[in-house]
This record gives C-alpha cells, sequence and structure tokens, in this order.
C-alpha cells in the first residue's frame, strides 16, 4: 500500500517541467483528424470549453460533426451510469458508426475513452469494445492526472489531492464505489487488476516525470515508439504542460508511423 506525501515536498523533488509551450505545435500537427473524446459522465463536459458536445451517435450526427473538421468534439454517453453490458452494446454501435461517418466524410479521428480521475469505470470493457470493432490499437494510454481536481500520477502511482497532503487513490472513498472500487493505486497493479491479470503489471509501460520534463517530446517519442503493439502504457503527470510533452510526443509517434 502507498503511503501518503506531502505534495509540496514531492513536487519540490522533482525535475522542472519541460521549458517549451508546445500547445500551438501541437494543436497544428493535430488538425489532421478529429479528437473524438467518449465521456462516460456528465461532470466531464464542465471541464472544457468552445468544443461541440452531443448526447446521440447515431450516424447522422457523426457524419455533421466530422464534416465539419473540428480539432475535438465531445460524445456524452453517460456510460457509467449503465449497465456492464448496456455500456459495451452502446460502445460497440458507437463504433460502428463513428467508422461508417468517418468513411462518409473522409475524415479521421482518433478516440480519447474519458473516465473518472479517481480511477472509476468501466475499464477495460469500453476500450476492449471499440477495439473490437476499430482494430487493435497500437497502444492504450491511461492517463488520470485531472489538475483542476488535485489528482496526479507520479512515480506510476495515482494521488488525489487533500490540501498538501497526496493520498494515494486507493485509500480514499472513490476506491470503496459499490460498482467500480479498486485495491491498487499503483497503475500498473491497477491495470491488472481490472483486467483480471490479461495485462500484468510487469507488462505495463510507463512513461516516467523524468522523461517526460528531462527529455521531452522527442525522447517520449522515442519510447512510445519502442512499446509493443497493443501495449498499455501509464502517463504520468502533475502540471499540464507533462501532458502536452505526452501529446507532442503521441502526435510524433504517429507521424513516423
Amino acid at each position: 500500500m502507498s503511503a501518503n506525501l506531502s505534495k509540496s515536498a514531492a513536487f519540490a523533488a522533482l525535475p522542472p517541467v519541460w521549458p517549451d509551450d508546445l500547445l500551438a505545435t501541437n494543436r497544428a500537427a493535430a488538425a489532421a483528424r478529429t479528437l473524438v473524446v467518449l465521456d462516460d459522465d456528465p461532470t466531464g463536459t464542465q471541464t472544457v470549453r468552445n468544443i461541440a458536445v452531443v448526447t446521440t451517435w447515431d450516424i447522422a450526427t457523426l457524419t455533421a460533426e466530422l464534416s465539419a473538421a473540428p480539432a475535438c468534439f465531445y460524445i456524452l454517453t453517460n456510460s457509467r451510469g449503465l449497465t456492464a453490458e448496456a455500456s459495451r452494446a452502446l460502445h460497440l454501435e458507437l463504433a460502428a458508426n463513428l467508422r461508417a461517418a468517418s468513411a462518409a466524410t473522409g475524415r479521421g479521428f482518433v478516440v480519447a475513452s474519458r473516465s473518472d480521475s479517481t480511477l472509476r469505470g468501466y475499464y477495460p470493457l469500453e476500450t476492449d469494445a471499440l477495439e473490437s470493432v476499430l482494430g487493435a490499437a497500437d497502444a492504450t494510454f491511461i492517463s488520470p492526472y485531472f489538475e483542476a481536481g488535485g489528482r496526479y500520477t507520479l512515480a506510476d502511482t495515482h494521488y488525489v489531492a487533500e490540501g498538501d497532503t497526496l493520498v494515494p487513490a486507493a485509500a480514499t472513498p472513490f476506491a470503496k464505489d459499490a460498482a467500480f472500487g479498486y485495491r491498487s493505486s499503483h497503475l500498473p497493479a491497477w491495470v491488472e487488476e481490472k483486467t483480471a491479470a490479461r495485462v500484468r503489471a510487469a507488462e505495463v509501460a510507463t512513461l516516467s516525470l523524468e522523461l517526460l520534463r528531462r527529455g521531452g517530446p522527442v525522447a517520449v517519442a522515442e519510447k512510445i515508439r519502442a512499446v509493443p503493439r497493443g501495449s498499455v502504457c501509464i502517463v504520468n503527470a502533475c502540471a499540464s504542460r507533462d501532458i502536452e510533452v505526452f501529446a507532442a510526443a503521441t502526435l510524433a509517434a504517429e507521424a513516423a508511423g
């Protein structure tokens, strides 16, 4: 079981964030296709602005959204409030419709399955359903960082901030959720737990804060390209710049094939 940490002390011991602002270059690099965010709970859409949110996913709706060639749009599935069987059926239908809409418009897309920053949700059920229709992913990245809510990942362990104390996620009331409870704060172990050992903790790749902050996008892209196809990979993050570096690296890895 992971121990509580002092947030101020833990953050002071980290390398400084990558110095370059990457938002503009990331946006430009991502413009060729649309990021489609599948949001399993209404609270997620409260964290964004100037982005379309749709609550239906029929082919006509998705075709209309992709035809506008947006950088991103959200689909509010509210699947966290469904049964596991209903969520799986929803994602199979949505993925098939998204593929059809993409074919109709010629607009490519990449999917982000947005779940809870305290690790509650239908993982891996929903990502499995998406892959069964859209094809096997090169990698599945798990990034529960959410600074506005005080959720940080460092040393591959996920924490919830309570004042200046970082509490391991599994030691919070969120982990006792009746439907989505869990025992592990260490995310590779959490993946093993949630996948019923289909993916072992030792097989889970990680992008460390040391790599993100000292190596930057080039080094992170090299690490991503070296990850075996189909891997699960943990993204450590304690600041928005860490996510910018990760995004830049994934875009570079995609560009390299």
